[in-house]
């Protein structure tokens, strides 16, 4: 692993680096009927994950270019990508 490459692992999992956010989307990848999302935990954890998966918010219904679509406790909600 280079430099560069273990600095952006380093950053990445660097814990309590979000603030105000025990979870973010920090990536969108796949064709548009299976788009998975990598997701950090405020621990620094980074996780893949694709719609029907639980995660600490909920369950993941959708995924699409704007974020996720969350189902908790019978309401459904919108954890958006996150942007500078």
């Amino acid at each position: 692993m280079s430099n560069a490459d273990s600095n952006v692992a380093a950053l990445a999992t660097q814990k309590d680096a979000l603030p105000d956010r025990n979870l973010s989307v920090i990536g969108l990848f796949g064709s548009e009927g299976n788009m998975q999302a990598l997701v950090r935990h405020g621990s620094g954890r980074v996780q893949t994950v694709q719609a029907g998966e639980r995660i600490s918010l909920g369950r993941i219904m959708a995924i699409d270019a704007a974020g996720l679509l969350i189902e908790r406790r019978g309401e459904i909600g919108r954890l958006p990508m996150l942007v500078d």
